[in-house]
């Protein structure tokens, strides 16, 4: 059994899905976000989260980060997990956005093409997506995907968006399993490596598989849950109380917004 690069490439693209997807530890640790209702999670994350994307300074979209990097601490997050999550979504937006460090006009740095105000315009973006991805991980990781619908569900969220949030995360993780199924399959049925010019067109026939049988798929999904009345929604309703870290959480969130909107 041969893996080549179509293989590893897959393979490594579903792991890495299925990692970030799927935390099944952390939410059960003793830790600080465990405890907060996530209805009130999702408040304070959202709060933070909308007063970061309309910062302006370098320093306090830090001290933003310095904050979530704090909450991931109190919850035992290992900083592993948490950095490995932060570091994905913050490089993909600095690509995005690279070429505005050319296209801004102002000052240019000496002897580049690039100005002042376009580096700055891309670090300033960088460094805001790293926060807000940082504040929605320590959410996600803290918060089982079930009692995150019911944080929605208490929220009084229309019962059909929490019900089309829950269909799709759980289409997504079939979505993944599936496709590792098939790179198994076609590992175990390849003898030797492949040439690039045969990966490249294997690729193409993969693609093409993989697609009708997630739709073939997501039909027997659908006739299921409507056999079964899943189409009819499920009650999340959470009738955990709140105590003492909602309260140090509130604080915290409060703290931390008007403090950033005073500076």
């Amino acid at each position: 059994m041969r893996s080549d690069l179509l293989d590893r490439t897959v393979a490594a693209i579903v792991a890495r899905a299925q990692w970030f997807l799927l935390s099944e530890d952390v939410p059960t640790r003793n830790g600080f976000l465990q405890a907060v209702a996530p209805s009130l999670k999702l408040v304070g994350i959202l709060l933070l989260v909308s007063v970061t994307v309309i910062q302006q300074k370098l320093l306090t979209v830090g001290f933003l980060i310095g904050v979530a990097g704090t909450l991931a601490a109190a919850s035992r997050i290992p900083a592993r997990t948490f950095l490995g999550r932060l570091s994905g979504p913050p490089l993909v937006a600095a690509v995005v956005v690279a070429p505005q460090a050319i296209l801004m006009g102002g000052p240019r740095l000496s002897g580049l093409p690039l100005s002042v105000d376009g580096v700055g315009y891309v670090i300033l973006f960088t460094v805001r997506v790293a926060a807000c991805v940082g504040f929605l991980s320590v959410l996600l990781l803290t918060t089982r995907f079930s009692a995150l619908l019911a944080g929605f569900d208490r929220l009084r969220v229309p019962p059909i968006a929490v019900l089309l949030l829950a269909i799709t995360y759980r289409y997504i993780l079939l979505f993944f399993a599936e496709l590792e199924r098939m790179v198994r399959a076609r590992r175990s049925r390849t003898l030797a490596e492949s040439d690039l010019r045969r990966t490249w067109r294997d690729s193409g026939n993969f693609i093409g598989t993989f697609l009708l049988r997630s739709l073939e798929r997501g039909e027997r999904v659908g006739r299921a849950a409507r056999a079964r009345g899943g189409t009819n929604g499920t009650s999340y309703r959470s009738t955990s109380q709140f105590g003492r870290a909602d309260i140090a959480f509130g604080v915290v969130v409060a703290v931390t917004v008007s403090g950033v909107m005073i500076a």
